[in-house]
C-alpha cells in the first residue's frame, strides 16, 4: 500500500493557472500544459486513432452542426501531433497546441520550415517577430490563410507561437479569433 502511495506522489501534474474573466482553464496532466480559452468554446478531444475520435466528433457535430468543417481538421490534427484543440461556437475561431520532437535543431529552423509549408497552402501577409510563450523565448508568426468552412472558403487571420524546449517543439495556433483573444490565450499557456 505504501509503495502505491509513493508511486502516485510522483505522477506528473498539469501546471496551475488562473483564467481571466470569461475564460476557462483547459489542462492536461499527461501532456503537461494548461491554457485559458474563452468559456463558450468547445474542447475537441483529439486522438491519434480515428476510431477513438470519430464517435465523439459525431456527438459534437450533432450538438453544433457549425463544427462539421473544424472537426475534419481536428481529426487530421490529432493524427499529426495535436495535443489540444478548442473551437468557438461559430466553428471558425479555434486554438490548438501541437507538441513533437522536430528534426530541426533551432526554433528559427522550425519557423522557416513552417513558413514554407504555409506558403504551399496559399498563406499571405506572413510576418514573424520575437515573442514569449510559457515564460520562454519564442517566435510569433502571423498570416492569413484561406480556410474551408461550411460557408465556403474564408480568409482567416491566424497567429502561431513557436517554442523549442527540452528538444520538443510546441506550436500554439489561434485562428479566426480577435487579436485580444489570441493574445490572452497565448499569454495564459503554462508548461510543466
Amino acid at each position: 500500500m505504501l509503495l502505491a502511495l509513493v508511486a502516485c506522489g510522483g505522477d506528473p501534474k498539469a501546471p496551475t493557472i488562473t483564467a481571466p474573466a470569461g475564460y476557462t482553464v483547459a489542462s492536461s496532466a499527461k501532456e503537461g500544459f494548461a491554457v485559458a480559452v474563452p468559456s463558450d468554446w468547445t474542447q475537441i478531444p483529439l486522438s491519434i486513432n480515428p476510431a477513438d475520435f470519430d464517435p465523439e466528433a459525431n456527438r459534437l457535430r450533432l450538438a453544433n452542426p457549425k463544427l462539421a468543417s473544424i472537426l475534419n481538421q481536428a481529426r487530421v490534427l490529432g493524427q499529426s501531433g495535436g495535443k489540444f484543440m478548442a473551437v468557438a461556437p461559430d466553428g471558425v475561431a479555434n486554438v490548438n497546441l501541437t507538441v513533437d520532437k522536430p528534426k530541426e535543431k533551432s526554433v528559427e529552423e522550425i519557423v522557416a520550415a513552417s513558413i514554407e509549408g504555409l506558403k504551399n497552402y496559399q498563406a499571405t501577409n506572413i510576418a514573424q517577430e520575437p515573442a514569449t510563450l510559457a515564460g520562454k523565448p519564442a517566435v510569433r508568426v502571423t498570416f492569413r490563410l484561406p480556410v474551408e468552412t461550411d460557408a465556403g472558403t474564408i480568409p482567416t487571420d491566424e497567429v502561431q507561437y513557436y517554442l523549442l524546449d527540452d528538444k520538443k517543439a510546441y506550436i500554439l495556433t489561434v485562428a479566426g479569433a480577435p487579436p485580444e483573444v489570441a493574445s490572452t490565450i497565448a499569454g495564459s499557456l503554462a508548461l510543466r
